[in-house]
């Protein structure tokens, strides 16, 4: 379980987290949603041991969050990988596919030569990854292949939680509904606790049990996403779904 304990954190004058106090449960999947400066991607970095708070703690299955290089950070690792919204930066411009996948293979595992090309094609298979881009570099994918391959290298290692940080902002809209699709089932198929996060409550719906809502560092409502078109949510959640429905993408429509 992951646990976000009272996190605040400022950065110069600026308040950027405010007391967050979230949590997702094994299995489980929460949805962060918030516009740009709300904090989110700040909490992702803290959640990954990137960043320190300022106050507050950040906990899975019971151990914090590890902020130097010892046994416990590469743990941390093991169990929590991570795909973000710079996914250009995440996989090597010089090497293969397949070389980039392996790589997180031989830091975190004691796998073998044969038992790591394994894993990567089962891997390839899983996100829908043809076979023959193994041998490619990165500048030979398209966007979505590019990202299939993001998700595999984080997802290849088996880690407990993905956090996934506006992985689709950059793709057109068929190509973030294959990747939300692909997501789900990953999840599903190997019960992959997730943090999902986005500014864009439209993509969530279906991805995601619990939405939270970030405005400026604050937690301004947390829900079931099955209550999603009830009435009653916070004024900003609320602009969130107009801004959605304006669209025809909010749950579906």
């Amino acid at each position: 379980m992951l646990e976000i304990d009272e996190i605040s954190k400022v950065i110069g004058s600026k308040t950027v987290l405010d007391g967050i106090s979230l949590s997702i449960p094994s299995g489980g999947s929460l949805a962060i949603v918030g516009e740009s400066g709300s904090g989110k991607s700040t909490l992702a970095r803290i959640v990954m041991a990137l960043e320190r708070p300022g106050t507050g703690e950040v906990r899975f299955n019971g151990c914090a969050a590890p902020y130097k290089r010892t046994a416990a950070f590469k743990d941390w690792y093991r169990q929590i990988q991570f795909v973000f919204q710079n996914t250009t930066a995440s996989l090597d411009l010089r090497m293969t596919i397949a070389q980039s996948l392996e790589e997180p293979l031989s830091r975190f595992t004691d796998m073998g030569k044969i038992e790591r090309k394994e894993r990567i094609a089962e891997y390839a298979g899983k996100v829908g990854l043809p076979l023959h881009l193994l041998a490619e570099k990165p500048g030979r994918l398209s966007g979505g292949q590019y990202q299939r391959a993001c998700i595999a290298k984080a997802l290849v290692v088996k880690p407990k939680l993905l956090v996934c940080d506006e992985i689709v902002s950059n793709l057109d809209l068929l190509h973030q509904h294959q990747i939300i699709e692909l997501l789900h089932t990953l999840k599903i198929e190997q019960r992959l606790s997730l943090l999902f996060i986005t500014h864009d409550l439209s993509l969530v719906a279906g991805l995601c049990e619990e939405i939270a809502v970030l405005k400026e560092g604050q937690l301004v409502e947390r829900f079931a996403s099955s209550a999603i078109h009830s009435p009653g949510h916070h004024p900003y959640t609320q602009s969130l779904l107009d801004a959605a429905r304006s669209l025809g993408r909010a749950g579906g429509e």
